[in-house]
């Protein structure tokens, strides 16, 4: 099966837009007795790792597309706010592929305009 890899852009608060891609990071999150999930900290692929200071809006799963359904958690670490999702893949048994547990973030692509180049 083919899926297009389309580029994803954001608008930054200045109103300027940026290319995003997803960027999955490790995190250490408690889940409570009654059932619920709260991301604790957030671990980047170098190592690096900030405690998350306020989860602001907890995220609930939407409709599942193309076999995956995202939950966006509102998260606050270093003075910083940002979308933290938690991806769940389904189980796909004839593939023997079991279902997974990922999140992950957008992080700005690190691209040079034209200009810097000359």
């Amino acid at each position: 099966m083919f899926y297009s890899l389309a580029m994803e852009y954001r608008t930054l608060t200045d109103g300027t837009r940026r290319r995003v891609h997803r960027e999955y990071v490790d995190v250490v999150a408690r889940f409570g007795r009654d059932g619920s999930l709260e991301p604790v900290a957030v671990i980047w692929k170098d190592g690096r790792s900030f405690a998350i200071d306020e989860v602001t809006e907890e995220g609930t799963f939407g409709a599942e597309t193309r076999g995956r359904r995202q939950a966006c958690y509102h998260v606050r670490f270093g003075g910083h706010e940002t979308e933290l999702y938690l991806e769940r893949r389904s189980a796909v048994p004839a593939a023997g592929q079991p279902e997974e547990l990922r999140w992950w973030v957008f992080a700005y692509d690190q691209t040079r305009s034209r200009e810097a180049g000359k």
